[in-house]
């Protein structure tokens, strides 16, 4: 069919002549040709063809013909009857077969009285009529006469008269006459006696004909006993809603037409629906009535303007744990228990669900109450628990804990005695004491063997060989030797030529590794040159490859040792040692000061243990390589000349509010640098852009989320996916795009570079390090850029504040100013973010065979629904209720809970709505933890984060980002702390007391042991992956 093809109508004129009616008609017609005609008619619903001849449908006398689209017609023309008295047809009279004649009709061969001459009789003969004189009955009297008025001559005796009805005139005899009370009867009077018969009526061609003064007639209708005139519509007496037509004698009913209702349970009106009511499952209710559910008993909906709302009937608050919903009742009762699916009656005890074979649990009030079952008595003094923890005497349980029969074990601890188990017996044997090397000595309570003592300070032990750092002294070291403290700042140096040190480093590092060649695991250490007091030690950063860290070891200060008895140091070794006992400080020494040799260090005696700090030097300006400390001098000096300037610490610093202090290495005092930023994508998605905007949008393609758009050091793409949902999105997958390397961030946490599953963690040198902290991959690019991936659905960048004004994407432009984030490519503000969000597609897009559609403005609670829409908000209340309530003053609550209904009326109902609401909550949660506050939001039904309880984990809401391991375990935690990129994280974490080894919780002196220098085995500190894994 040609598109240029069209449709026209075409409309009958009106019909004239005997019993038309005039009509307007339509008449769609298809014209193949661009110049319309209408070559049809359409007449009384029937087509006719342009020429064609027919006769009226509803008037057979008339004749039509179809002219151009219009019907013409006109009486049909009779032809001229072979016969003097035709009957009357339906249009025309030229019957033969019978004679109409003196306004009667008579059939053929019929005789009939003359209608106007009573003395002669007449009979049809195919339609012509022959009347002669009627014949006289011979008479039997002699001179019969003539009377007037009579045919017939008669006998001279005069019959008798009949009497008339409602006329005082008797009729005559012989004479005919009507009933006034019933016109359609002939009577005839014959001497006296009247006898009577109906007048015959015709057939009448209408089925509802109207009751003329004898005969039925087709100039109306009767119906139902009520008569009604030709064309006239009414209501039909018999069917609701019904409407008929007199047409000519007939009647038709049809419905009613109804326009349809704007509700969807429409109720029934006089005729049509309505939606004044509702009609619910077959009942009728009033608008604003409640009524019980029928297809739910302990639900009621409620009718209002056509529309039904169901809901669970409230059933009131009860007093007991455990109520039973008895069969038949739509509320639970405490006439009974429900517990773990197991049912019980009031007063029943019957076995623990959840250990049937060790605890017994009994219905009281509708509550349950559980306890263990009793266990018989053990025979042995040392039993071993057995079966639901009864004592048995396979075995020896001493102290709380379990022994096998025969094995050998140490005593309680002080007690010094070692045990055997024999036959559920333990019998144990004192040990002797080892000899201590050191002088001093002391017996704790509860130990049976002395200790060598260490040192006290500020009510504080160190133990003997210890090092610690003093909290009023950073940078500084303290040891303790032979109850000697001895405290000095740390002397750093330098194993390559350009070190580089932080904001937070003692010492400046090298970022490598490796020496001479030779690579270090994190861990090791190793001596840089020929002297032995210089140590280097490789350390794991947060940000970026491991680094070296190289400083001089520290000696214990030897004091009361006279000059005679110093012995110096043996070849590798840094220290001197005295050859004979070293003073001790006694409560007469108390508050005395001693003099050493070194004039750098002074020592007191405080608490019975000599105190010994190195006196402190000025900060100088210049890089470690340009000072130098003088013979015979304590503090270094630098070689730059008038060139170097002491700096000041602690000075006073004001910086703007957008703005944090930075010290570069080698500089005297620090400068303004803006504060780093975050951009987070979480949910349906939102983004929280760097200026802290909150974004909607639901695009299902790749789009750039930040990029820097005037180095081009980095970009970050993210791919969303519909999850079969129309009109929203999640986070599918992340790209991160450095120089020619492609990092991609999958579902599950799985990493890949450049298309290659890479195991984390992951270095590739200077480029970028990504790594796995707890349940978050971590990826740190060399530009700074820091990108955390849940493996779901929530995405989080971090620039530093050097990128401020430089970045673009769907994270905004980052200049402290939010209501411009909505800039497109080329620099436009866009009006919607959904015209700004379809900006930054990537071309390319999600993938092949991926389907992708743009974002739209969509609001999902409009299509779920007013009931959908209420139980998002209620379930979203979570984050304006007390639970999150420290958190509000510092991060409102407002745009998250906006965010949390738009997902949860797009998730839809069970447990997809349950992930939307804690993605939703984990991002608020997150972005309070970075504020400061941590909330303990999560219970045992919302968001419950499943551990590994038999490998001894437990989950933690704000657990530490870089969890103790065997590896670290001997790391302060104030240094540990200092290289984790945030302050806590939740996720499964070791007890205290614990540490984390191969997934799993051990005490720390169950660790492998880890190797520190140089000159031993490699340790087992395990190394990051430098290279992807397999094919691609």
């Amino acid at each position: 069919m040609e598109t240029a093809s069209k449709w026209h109508f075409c409309s009958g004129s009106g019909l004239k002549g005997k019993g038309a009616v005039s009509l307007l008609l339509a008449l769609l017609v298809f014209a193949p040709t661009t110049h319309p005609h209408c070559p049809d008619c359409v007449l009384e619903k029937q087509v006719f063809v342009d020429g064609e001849r027919f006769s009226h449908p509803r008037d057979p006398c008339q004749e039509c013909q179809c002219q151009e689209g219009q019907a013409h017609c006109q009486p049909r023309v009779c032809p001229t009857a072979s016969c003097a008295h035709p009957l009357p047809g339906p249009c025309c009279q030229h019957n033969c077969n019978g004679c109409a004649f003196g306004g009667k009709e008579y059939p053929n061969g019929a005789d009939f009285p003359h209608p106007s001459d009573p003395c002669r009789l007449c009979r049809c003969l195919s339609g012509n009529v022959q009347c002669l004189a009627r014949r006289c009955p011979p008479l039997l009297c002699p001179e019969p006469a003539m009377l007037p008025g009579k045919c017939c001559p008669q006998c001279p005796a005069t019959p008798s008269s009949c009497p008339r009805p409602g006329s005082k005139v008797p009729a005559h005899h012989q004479e005919h006459f009507s009933p006034p009370d019933d016109p359609c009867r002939l009577c005839l009077c014959l001497d006296g006696s009247v006898s009577c018969q109906r007048l015959p009526c015709p057939p009448v061609p209408c089925t509802h004909p109207r009751q003329g003064p004898c005969c039925p007639s087709c100039d109306g209708c009767r119906y139902q006993g009520k008569e009604f005139t030709s064309g006239e519509r009414f209501p039909s007496p018999t069917a609701r809603c019904h409407v008929c037509l007199c047409w000519e004698g007939s009647v038709r009913c049809e419905p009613r037409a109804c326009a349809p209702a704007q509700c969807p349970f429409p109720a029934r009106g006089d005729c049509c629906p309505t939606c004044d009511g509702c009609e619910y499952l077959g009942e009728s209710y009033l608008s604003s009535q409640e009524f019980p559910d029928p297809r739910e008993p302990c639900s009621r909906c409620t009718c209002l303007g056509g529309f039904v709302t169901c809901g669970r009937r409230p059933c009131e608050p009860l007093g007991c744990s455990h109520p039973l919903t008895l069969p038949g009742h739509c509320c639970p009762t405490c006439q009974g228990c429900l517990y773990h699916g197991v049912t019980a009656a009031p007063g029943e005890t019957l076995p623990d669900p959840l250990d049937p074979t060790c605890s017994l649990c009994t219905c009281q009030e509708g509550s349950m109450s559980c306890w263990k079952k009793p266990c018989p008595p053990a025979l042995c003094p040392h039993p071993s628990p057995g079966p639901c923890f009864c004592p048995v005497c396979h075995s020896c349980l001493s102290h709380g804990r379990e022994h096998q029969d025969g094995e050998t074990f140490e005593g309680p601890p002080g007690s010094c005695e070692r045990c055997r188990c024999q036959a559920g017996q333990v019998s144990c044997v004192r040990l002797p004491c080892p000899p201590l090397p050191c002088p001093l000595q002391v017996t704790e309570q509860g130990s049976c063997c002395p200790r060598c003592r260490g040192c006290l300070v500020r009510g504080e032990e160190h133990p003997e060989g210890s090092s610690w750092e003093p909290p009023d002294s950073p940078c500084s070291s303290c040891m303790c030797h032979e109850g000697v403290i001895t405290c000095a700042r740390i002397q750093c140096v330098t194993s390559c030529a350009q070190p580089r040190q932080g904001p937070s480093d003692c010492c400046p590092r090298c970022s490598d590794c490796e020496h001479k060649g030779r690579k270090y695991e994190p861990g090791e250490s190793f001596q840089p040159g020929a002297d032995p007091c210089e140590v280097c030690i490789c350390e794991l950063q947060p940000e970026g490859p491991p680094s070296v860290r190289c400083h001089r070891r520290q000696c214990p200060s030897l004091v009361g040792c006279p000059a005679s008895q110093l012995l110096p140091p043996g070849p590798q070794h840094c220290c001197p040692t005295c050859a004979q006992a070293l003073s001790h400080c006694t409560e007469g020494l108390l508050g005395s000061e001693l003099a050493l040799p070194d004039p750098c260090y002074t020592c007191q005696c405080q608490d019975l243990t000599w105190l010994c700090i190195q006196r402190a030097c000025p900060e100088l300006s210049c890089p470690l390589l340009e000072r130098h400390t003088p013979s015979g001098s304590c503090c270094p000096v630098s070689r730059c000349g008038h060139e170097v300037a002491a700096c000041l610490s602690d000075s006073d610093w004001g910086g703007g509010q957008d703005e944090a202090p930075a010290l570069n290495p080698g500089s005297c005092c620090p400068h303004c640098l803006p504060r780093p930023a975050s951009c987070m994508a979480f949910g349906d998605p939102h983004y929280r852009t760097f200026d802290g905007r909150l974004l909607h949008f639901q695009g299902s393609c790749s789009y750039v989320l930040a990029k820097d758009c005037r180095g081009g050091n980095f970009s970050v793409h993210v791919t969303n996916d519909d999850r079969g949902r129309s009109g929203v999105s999640w986070t599918q997958e992340v790209a991160v795009l450095l120089g020619d390397v492609t990092v991609q961030l999958l579902q599950g946490r799985v990493v890949t570079v450049d298309g290659r599953p890479v195991a984390l963690p992951f270095l590739r040198e200077p480029l970028l390090y990504a790594e796995l902290r707890g349940r978050t991959v971590i990826l740190h690019a060399q530009s700074g850029l820091q990108v955390l991936w849940d493996g779901q659905s929530q995405v989080e960048v971090r620039v530093p504040g050097s990128y401020r004004g430089q970045v673009c994407g769907l994270c905004g432009n980052f200049n402290g100013f939010a209501q411009d984030d909505l800039r497109g490519p080329e620099g436009l503000l866009l009006s919607t973010e959904a015209a700004f969000g379809n900006s930054w597609q990537v071309p390319e897009g999600p993938g092949p065979g991926r389907p992708c559609s743009k974002g739209r403005e969509v609001d999902p609670c409009w299509a779920a629904g007013y009931r959908a829409r209420r139980e998002a908000n209620a379930r979203c209340g979570v984050l304006k209720s007390s639970t999150f309530s420290r958190c509000h003053a510092v991060v409102p609550p407002e745009p998250f809970f906006a965010a949390c209904v738009y997902d949860l009326c797009a998730c839809g109902l069970g447990s997809a709505a349950d992930t939307c609401l804690c993605d939703v909550l984990e991002a608020y949660a997150s972005h309070c933890r970075q504020a400061g506050v941590t909330p303990a939001w999560r219970g045992p039904t919302l968001c419950v984060v499943g551990c590994p309880l038999d490998r001894g984990f437990m989950f933690d809401e704000c657990g530490p980002p870089c969890p103790r391991t065997c590896f670290n375990q001997h790391v302060p935690l104030g240094e540990l702390a200092a290289h984790c990129v945030r302050p806590c994280v939740p996720g499964c974490q070791c007890p205290a007391g614990l540490v984390e080894h191969e997934a799993h919780c051990i005490p720390p002196e169950a660790c492998p042991q880890v190797l520190l220098t140089g000159d031993q085995l490699p340790s087992t500190l395990p190394s990051p992956s430098r290279e992807p894994q397999g094919p691609p």
